[in-house]
């Protein structure tokens, strides 16, 4: 039986289109979602130096999209039924998902599925193999 389930949000259409998918398994099984949108420190650094924004207007700007994401996310969660708590974090994804898995002792993670090619998709793919080396819990990707 799950009683809390990971919920790992980007700031992409793949995190709203799996919403749905996600509270229907926590309706059905009764869970509570945990709602994680976690700021790629190491990204923002390398856009940072891409394109000489400061550091402080990008990270504004990505937990602000970060924060609409996880809004949207709670509103189809909530119209649904479903409980739902929302929680931001800096760092390096895997790193950052892995501990709150393990801090919120979850029973499952659901990662949204990337539709795009190349890295994003490897970027996934990479962060779901290194969930399910990680984690004692299953990783759902949707």
């Amino acid at each position: 039986m799950l009683q809390r389930i990971l919920f790992v949000v980007s700031a992409t259409g793949e995190s709203l289109r799996a919403a749905p998918i996600v509270s229907e398994l926590a309706l059905c099984t009764n869970a509570q979602i945990i709602a994680l949108n976690v700021v790629d420190s190491t990204v923002a650094q390398r856009v940072v130096t891409a394109t000489g924004s400061t550091v402080t207007d990008l990270f504004v700007k990505l937990e602000q999209d970060g924060w609409r994401y996880l809004f949207d996310v709670e509103d189809m969660a909530k119209s649904m039924g479903a409980r739902i708590v929302l929680l931001q974090d800096e760092g390096y994804p895997e790193a950052t998902v892995t501990s709150a898995a393990r801090r919120f002792k979850v029973d499952l993670v659901v990662v949204p599925r990337s539709r795009a090619a190349g890295m994003a998709q490897s970027r996934i793919e990479r962060m779901a193999m290194a969930l399910i080396d990680r984690l004692d819990c299953p990783v759902m990707v949707v």
